[in-house]
Parts: structure tokens; C-alpha cells; sequence
């Protein structure tokens, strides 16, 4: 699992995912974590093959989280919210932003 939760993408895949509060497809996923709607396709095979997203097909391929998913999104969540608070109160510019809006609230 080092090999997904080292590189910035697939993390922020699961966040992205468990951030949205609508449905959410690859290529949502594909604009929230800015890169190419192929290498978000891979990304999301590697993590449905980890158990953490399971995918629907209504017309287009819908995603969502499995528990095990949720929880590691929960984690990645917190860890970056801690990651963001500087000592005085102030978000770190540029960690929280996430194609002009905040990774956390999503």
C-alpha cells in the first residue's frame, strides 16, 4: 500500500472522492486532482484493486468509497489538515489549494 499513500495522487483521489457530496465520476476526479482523465483511469484501477473504491455503472462509471476506503481518506483528511495548520492559525499557502479551492472542503 506505500507504493499508492507515498504519491500525492492517489491520496488526494481518495480525498476528492470522499469530500464530494454528489456523485462522482473519473473525470471530476480527473479536474479535481489535475491530471490526465488516462492516469486518473489507472489510478482508480490500482485503488479498486487495494479494496478502497468500488465503482457503479449507471450510463457512466460512477465511484465510490468502500469502508476501508473511508477510513484511509478520514486519515489522509486529518493528516492534512494537521499539515496546513501553521502555529499561528494560518493555512500554509498553497497546501490547502486544490484547483482554486480547498482540499478539505470538498
Amino acid at each position: 500500500m506505500k507504493d499508492i499513500f507515498l504519491n500525492e495522487k492517489p491520496v488526494m483521489t481518495l480525498v476528492v472522492i470522499r469530500r464530494h457530496r454528489d456523485e462522482v465520476y473519473c473525470s471530476l476526479v480527473s479536474k479535481r486532482i489535475d491530471t490526465t482523465y488516462a492516469h486518473t483511469v489507472k489510478i482508480i484501477s490500482k485503488l479498486e484493486d487495494k479494496g478502497l473504491i468500488k465503482s457503479k455503472k449507471k450510463g457512466r462509471k460512477f465511484l465510490e468509497l468502500t469502508d476501508k476506503g473511508e477510513e484511509y481518506a478520514d486519515l489522509f483528511i486529518d493528516l492534512l489538515d494537521l499539515i496546513e495548520r501553521r502555529p499561528d492559525g494560518k493555512d500554509e499557502e498553497g497546501l490547502n489549494k486544490l484547483g482554486g479551492d480547498s482540499i478539505i472542503n470538498k
